[in-house]
């Protein structure tokens, strides 16, 4: 267990592009790869670091949010002393209204348990951004090299709006560029280790000036101060989920082995809900090309390049083609799906055909029917 640091994840995040899917919940529960939801990477790269006293901040749609943590037990966090924390809004008089402007308005509402911190470092990280990162590497590095703060960062390609990081001599940060879309300088993957003193002070120099953002207010407020912010380098799979192509494209990289070995390296484990299913049934006439097919199917028609999570049912006759399909959905026989994503508990009658294209892939509500 490690004993000096304490894990703080943003999970308040919900974006209009993630339209039907993002509607009754926030970024960090969507389901992914089958049988995960995006938070827990950040909670299993946590637990694999030794840190086992985490609070995540929540604000809207987070009911899926609380079914899928429980206690924190599957993340070995269940304790009666520390251990998981789950954050609704509070400490702010307009913190139920809307979404947080930005982390650091986040934390201010949450400055209270902060404070109570026993640890002498935190992490920061995002619960939706698809990555395994090792943070105990990154946290002895921090402590190692003396800097303020640390930043975890990608060589990788971001296609979404991210923030990145010009890198100078000993890995030290020269200059951040807020807001990119082009691929300049490194990357940020959003995850920051600081000392919890700095952290508060942080919380309280923002409050008092009206700043709610970590990187174009807090960040660049230690950088023009001369403060030393050291980069991490992060080398697997990387992404920022943020619209539905972002997950549809994600979910799609999932089907390549070389791109799951990076997301999910045999060192360091990802853990999710325990949810327990019998094995997949596969029909006589099921055929399955380069797919990921959960515990709990039936399969009885043919699928390929798709993504089914557990308790899908699928008919004979019907043709599933670089679809996700989503907990517990019925599909009737002799269906064709090309590029849909059907959320959960959907109903495909039979005989119906619904063609979306990999840009922009068809969205099936939650328990719709068809």
């Amino acid at each position: 267990m490690n004993n000096k640091v304490h894990g703080i994840i943003h999970a308040y995040h919900g974006y209009a592009e993630l339209r039907e899917l993002g509607s009754k919940r926030t970024g960090a529960s969507m389901p992914f790869c089958g049988r995960y939801r995006l938070i827990d990477f950040a909670m299993s790269s946590m637990m694999n670091a030794g840190i086992h006293d985490v609070g995540i901040i929540m604000q809207k749609g987070y009911q899926s949010l609380l079914d899928h943590m429980g206690s924190g037990r599957d993340w070995n966090m269940e304790r009666h002393t520390g251990g998981l924390t789950m954050l609704p809004p509070y400490g702010l008089p307009d913190a139920t209204k809307g979404v947080y402007a930005g982390c650091m308005e986040a934390l201010n509402a949450v400055r209270t348990y902060l404070r109570d911190i026993r640890q002498p470092y935190v992490v920061l990280a995002r619960g939706d951004m698809c990555a395994s990162i090792d943070l105990e590497k990154a946290i002895n590095q921090h402590i190692s090299t003396g800097v303020d703060v640390t930043a975890v960062c990608t060589s990788a390609p971001i296609s979404s709006v991210h923030h990145s990081y010009i890198v100078g001599k000993n890995s030290i940060a020269e200059q951040l560029l807020c807001l990119q879309t082009d691929n300049v300088g490194v990357q940020s993957l959003e995850t920051y280790i600081m000392s919890k003193t700095l952290l508060t002070e942080l919380v309280e120099w923002c409050a008092h000036r009206g700043c709610i953002h970590l990187h174009r207010d807090a960040i660049m407020h230690l950088m023009n101060e001369g403060k030393k912010i050291g980069v991490y380098m992060h080398d697997g799979y990387a992404r920022l989920i943020v619209n539905v192509n972002g997950y549809y494209e994600a979910n799609m990289d999932m089907l390549n082995p070389a791109n799951r070995d990076l997301l999910f390296p045999e060192d360091r484990h990802v853990t999710t809900r325990e949810r327990i299913n019998v094995s997949t049934y596969y029909g006589d006439g099921a055929k399955v090309k380069t797919s990921l097919v959960a515990d709990g199917c039936v399969v009885e028609g043919s699928i390929e390049n798709c993504v089914l999570f557990p308790g899908v049912k699928l008919a004979a006759g019907s043709v599933l083609k670089n679809c996700i399909i989503m907990n517990d959905t019925v599909i009737g026989s002799n269906v064709e799906l090309n590029c849909v994503i059907a959320d959960k508990d959907v109903n495909v009658s039979s005989y119906v055909s619904l063609t979306g294209n990999s840009k922009l892939p068809l969205v099936i509500p939650k328990r719709s029917r068809i």
